[in-house]
């Protein structure tokens, strides 16, 4: 694939990898009629600096994390966007330039300036709201809290035991029945190790759970059921004495090894039994859809990509992108599925859908149970930059999509209809106009989702690429 592209698609990425410094609040325009039933805010966290004291970042997860924040009410709409004040945050804006690494950026100064682990959380991957508290996560450390009514941060939040200060995967779980809140710990050293929190719906520390991982490697996302907790090794291994050296940033001391598979490591939730370990064909995964145990067995949906070629190397995606260029994504992320079964101690492995997807979302009232639906951001090529979204029904395979002409789509955001059926609603995705160079929010139902938005909330500047969202009903 050429690393240039037309002049509406260049927009896009140059749009996508563009800071927003300014602090907005306002009310933007509506094309469209919103549904009545939309009562509550959407929450969105992606990076939203990527320069600063004349040096730019050098990988799309390199930016500080941003909120933003639509408020659907009675009262009318309402945009604002605010960023974290982190650590490394205030730090840099005191300093008025970067002085700490992040993923793939370096702290200027050279090897000494980046001896050890010096990278900082930039709370920018995830968000959430849990007993009045809005989450903002890394893969950093512990996640930062904000008040959800005024964005205002309110410092770190520890989620696990008072004494545990890990890294904490930027995705967690919670269940769709009883509200179980489930947290996913690592840590790197000469072993690794995997720690599961669990808490209650009311936010008390139900358990904690620490098991050796069978070999080290770098973890994104998961999976869960109501009795299980599944977490994949795909084979990407990072190297420790050359990241701790100085000598390579952290991105940079990553390194695929399909010749390795995946491992899948099964852990009882109630801690009731030994871990168990499955092996698997390799593939690289960012985001799980869903997990629900049937029977004896664990069904896991995923999209998995044959080779992450979009996010590691000098030519990847992710990196190209902050120059503009579209860079190596030549493998699609395809629907997948593994079927554990535990007595036999057997796993099958299937591909759904050859066609590429990513940002997989189902209801969260299903979460950790069977569903039906899948939700996704497509586009017809192999690309991570996608245009459309699509509805997979999980059961008979069929499936929709609608593809937008010179627009970016991003992850879709489930909201319940409350007077529809089960696993049915709209689906909000941010997305950049190629032709007007702003950006919107999306308005879709699910079960029309090729008859393209019944509304877009229209904004008056572009926003960078945003990485996750959460619902917040009223």
């Amino acid at each position: 694939m050429a690393d240039t592209v037309g002049t509406i698609g260049k927009s896009w990425l140059i749009g996508l990898a563009s800071s927003l410094r300014e602090e907005h609040d306002y009310a933007p325009e509506v094309d469209g009629v919103l549904p009545r039933g939309l009562k509550g805010t959407l929450f969105r966290n992606g990076p939203g600096c990527f320069e600063f004291g004349g040096v730019r970042k050098r990988h799309l997860l390199d930016g500080d994390g941003m909120i933003q924040a639509f408020d659907f009410t009675d009262k009318g709409l309402r945009y604002r966007n605010r960023y974290v004040r982190t650590r490394k945050f205030l730090a840099e804006q005191a300093a008025r330039r970067f002085v700490m690494p992040t993923w793939t950026t370096r702290a200027p100064g050279g090897v000494i300036r980046n001896v050890g682990n010096k990278i900082r959380s930039q709370a920018g991957v995830t968000t959430l709201v849990k007993n009045g508290c809005l989450y903002a996560f890394d893969e950093v450390g512990l996640p930062y809290g904000l008040d959800p009514d005024t964005l205002e941060t309110l410092g770190e939040r520890q989620v696990g035991p008072p004494q545990l200060r890990i890294d904490y995967k930027a995705h967690t779980k919670t269940d769709g029945r009883n509200g179980d809140w489930l947290l996913l710990g690592v840590e790197h050293g000469p072993r690794t190790w995997l720690n599961v929190v669990q808490r209650s719906a009311d936010g008390e520390l139900v358990s904690h759970q620490r098991v050796a991982a069978p070999r080290p490697s770098y973890i994104h996302d998961w999976f869960f059921t109501e009795r299980y907790v599944v977490v994949l090794l795909h084979p990407v291994e990072l190297s420790l004495p050359r990241f701790l050296s100085g000598l390579a940033s952290f991105t940079d001391s990553l390194q695929w090894r399909p010749d390795k598979g995946n491992v899948l490591v099964v852990l009882d939730r109630a801690g009731a039994s030994e871990p168990v370990l499955f092996s698997a064909d390799p593939s690289f995964m960012w985001h799980s859809l869903n997990a629900f145990d049937l029977g004896d067995s664990i069904v896991a949906d995923f999209v998995g990509y044959d080779e992450p070629d979009h996010f590691l190397g000098e030519k990847a995606a992710f990196r190209a992108i902050m120059c503009g260029l579209q860079g190596l994504q030549q493998h699609k992320g395809k629907l997948r599925r593994y079927v554990i079964n535990l007595p036999r101690k057997r796993i099958i492995q299937e591909v759904l859908s050859e066609e590429n997807h990513e940002f997989p979302m189902v209801d969260a009232a299903v979460s950790g149970h069977r569903h039906r639906y899948g939700y996704f951001t497509t586009a017809a090529e192999s690309t991570v930059f996608h245009n459309g979204l699509a509805r997979v029904d999980m059961e008979n395979g069929s499936r929709e999509q609608v593809l937008l002409d010179d627009v970016h789509l991003g992850e879709p955001v489930f909201v319940r209809d409350q007077e529809a059926g089960p696993e049915q609603g709209w689906l909000l995705s941010l997305g950049l106009d190629g032709r007007t160079g702003n950006s919107f929010l999306g308005i879709f139902r699910t079960d029309s989702i090729g008859d393209g938005p019944i509304a877009r909330v229209l904004l008056r500047h572009p926003t960078p690429l945003s990485f996750h969202g959460y619902w917040h009903g009223r």
